[in-house]
Formats: structure tokens, sequence, C-alpha cells
């Protein structure tokens, strides 16, 4: 299964190629001029031998094919630390929590400062702590099964309880993948605070489910009456008790009508 450190890792290795032709073609072309060199000179002044120019010849080789190496690794360095610094704005610079753990003992490798901020822990005492010390108690076994079993990588991998430094529990929607930081196999990782829209989603299905039950009974009563008016002879006048009984039911529905809208008000304000 592809991953998305796959390109950079193709991209790096066709680099490092790329380094390896061009030396061998700057070494290979130095030693062949030298060498068509050496010859022009040597046929057209006899008299003199030139053959100890073939031992300059290979330290010349050395000497430029040195510094032509240094100079491609030094492009080579710069290219990979514009991709650090580039990797490093993105981690520091996400609006959630991300963190780097361990694969085997989830400890955490590297935590940025939404995660210092947002759970209350120094960074010094994250880097002392694993996942699982950042989650209730119930979660952690959880948390093993989950990474110990086969399981999907990449967004949205499931809606997890955290816990703060304080003791406070909140909802996040964990986003993971697998890398490899510090020659360790470990998980790059993604924490966005859900926890208000996970409350608000409770308070709305509570709001619905103490509305219906209070709806039922002014709607089941207009229902009724107009059951009843039903078989009322329409030449005679209307019962006023049916009318008054109409209009309390009708009342009733409008206040829980207004109680609603009032909830919704509520809610929009949280937002």
């Amino acid at each position: 299964m592809k991953t998305r450190t796959q390109p950079l890792l193709a991209n790096h290795i066709r680099i490092k190629k790329k380094i390896v032709l061009l030396y061998l073609l700057i070494g290979f072309t130095l030693l062949f001029v030298a060498s068509v060199l050496i010859n022009v000179f040597d046929s057209k002044h006899p008299e003199t031998d030139f053959r100890f120019l073939h031992h300059y010849k290979y330290i010349l080789f050395i000497l430029i094919t040195a510094v032509a190496l240094y100079i491609l690794l030094g492009i080579h360095y710069k290219d990979l630390s514009t991709i650090e610094d580039n990797y490093y704005k993105l981690f520091e610079g996400s609006p959630g929590a991300v963190y780097v753990m361990e694969k085997s003992g989830f400890r955490f490798l590297a935590v940025n400062d939404v995660m210092v901020r947002k759970y209350g822990y120094s960074r010094e005492e994250l880097l002392k702590m694993s996942a699982l010390d950042i989650r209730p108690e119930v979660e952690r076994k959880k948390l093993k099964d989950y990474l110990y079993s086969a399981h999907d990588e990449g967004h949205d991998t499931g809606i997890w309880l955290h816990q703060k430094k304080n003791g406070d529990l909140f909802y996040v929607l964990i986003s993971h993948h697998s890398v490899k930081f510090q020659a360790q196999e470990a998980y790059a990782v993604i924490a966005i605070d859900i926890d208000q829209n996970i409350r608000n989603e409770k308070r709305l299905r509570e709001i619905a489910w103490t509305n219906s039950h209070e709806i039922r009974k002014p709607v089941s009563n207009i229902l009724g009456l107009a059951e009843l008016m039903k078989t009322c002879d329409p030449m005679e006048p209307l019962d006023p008790r049916l009318v008054d009984l109409l209009s309390v039911s009708a009342s009733e529905l409008d206040i829980i009508v207004k109680k609603i809208n009032l909830h919704a008000k509520e809610l929009d304000r949280k937002f």
C-alpha cells in the first residue's frame, strides 16, 4: 500500500542517483581529457617524457571530483534542509495538536506548541510521557487494541476521548500516519479538538428527544379533536368545549415551538 511519504522517498533516491551519475560523468570525462592531452603533448614532444603527468592526472582527478562531490552534496542537503524546514512549519503551524509517538511503547518523540497549550503539560513533561497518559483509563486498552491490530491510517481514523493535565476530558478527531522519525518506527498524529461539536450534538439529541415527547401530547389532542369534529353535525354549532380544548392544545404546541427556537438560538450563540 502506498503512503504519502513514498513520493518524497522516490525523489530522494532520484537525487542520489543523479549525484552518483554526475560524479562518474565528471570523473570519466576528466580522466579521458587528461589522457588525451598527455598523449598530445607526448606526440608533439617525443624528446620529453610526459609519463609523470599521469600521476598528477589522478591527483587532479581526486581534487576536482572531491570539489564536485562537495558541491553536489551541498545542493542535496540544502534541498533536504528546505524540506525539513517546510515540515517543521507544518508541524508547528497546524491548528490541531500534532505529535509523533513510538509504534512500540507509544512514547512521545515530538509535540507541537498547540499540544503543549491544549493539554496543559510542558514540552519536557510530554516528552517523558506516552500517548496512554493523555487518555482516561477506559480509553487506554482501546488504544492498544486498535494500534496493535490491523487498522486503517489516514484522515479521520476515529473519535477519541483525551484528558488534560487538570483532568478535564474532551473529544478529539484523530488522524495518523506511519513515519520514520529519528531512525525509529513511529506514528505522526494530528488531534483536532471537536469537543464542543460532540457536546452540541448530544445536547441537540437531548432536546429532540425531550421535545418529541412534549410535542406528542398537544399534537395527539389536536388530532383527536379533529376526528371528533368530523363526527359532529355540520349544521349544528360546535361545542364550545371542543373549541376551548383545541385552543389549549394549539397554545401548548406554540409554547413548545418557541422553546425549540430558544434552544436553537442558544446553540447558535455557542457556535
